[in-house]
């Protein structure tokens, strides 16, 4: 009998385990995750976003990807690449004008990534403001006020720079978009630039304040969130 009640006791233990570790993390096509989507609010950027969603043309154009996400779903000026002329439109090699390459040079990103305060200074260049936010400048409370203010349709688009690790992902820091907010159960959207690699997931608020409180060490600040607007 005892045997019995131990294990009963473990199985319980481990189901409110994988539970806890599901509702942190809840992939795009999973049920759970075809729940959270049919409720995407109307006002979500998701709306926005979805139309313009880049993938990365490399490992590690990450930034330069959700970069172009969010220009391209602005109302801004955009360059013309002679790939799409005459059509106007950010892509990751003309995002590199030559006032950006004076911030960092495509070999750079190539080899080392971009920090917050390069996103944030290779933005401006394109005739946007951005703010960067530190992610161990934040609280639970503090991040989740922010990304319910920021993420609806009101001409604010939200950069994330996170620690996969802290997400149970493979690979070190990387670059995406936040997209939407779903207040029942305190998670937000990530749309992965590197979708050849993860669908894009929901991730509960205090899992990702620790993935953007974690440090970037190019910098050897934390991570943390780009916030842009017109």
């Amino acid at each position: 009998m005892f045997k019995i009640a131990f294990a009963l006791m473990l199985l319980v233990s481990a189901t409110s385990a994988f539970a806890g570790e599901a509702a942190a993390v809840v992939y795009w096509n999973s049920a759970a995750g075809k729940t959270l989507r049919a409720r995407i609010p109307a006002d979500a950027d998701y709306w926005q976003l979805s139309t313009t969603f880049a993938l990365q043309s490399n490992q590690t154009y990450c930034s330069v990807a959700s970069a172009v996400t969010v220009l391209n779903a602005m109302p801004v000026r955009k360059p013309v690449d002679p790939v799409y002329a005459p059509n106007a439109y950010f892509t990751q090699s003309n995002y590199f004008t030559p006032d950006v390459i004076k911030v960092i040079s495509p070999q750079t990103v190539l080899a080392m990534g971009m920090t917050r305060q390069q996103m944030t200074e290779t933005l401006a260049r394109h005739g946007v403001k951005s703010k960067t936010i530190a992610g161990d400048a934040l609280n639970d409370q503090g991040l989740r006020t922010l990304l319910r203010k920021t993420l609806g349709d009101d001409g604010w688009f939200v950069l994330v720079n996170y620690l996969r690790e802290s997400l149970g992902q493979e690979g070190g820091g990387h670059w995406s978009v936040l997209a939407a907010f779903d207040a029942p159960s305190d998670s937000v959207l990530i749309l992965d630039v590197a979708k050849y690699k993860y669908a894009p997931v929901w991730v509960g608020i205090s899992t990702l304040r620790q993935a953007i409180a974690t440090i970037d060490t190019t910098s050897n600040k934390a991570r943390g969130l780009v916030i842009v607007s017109k």
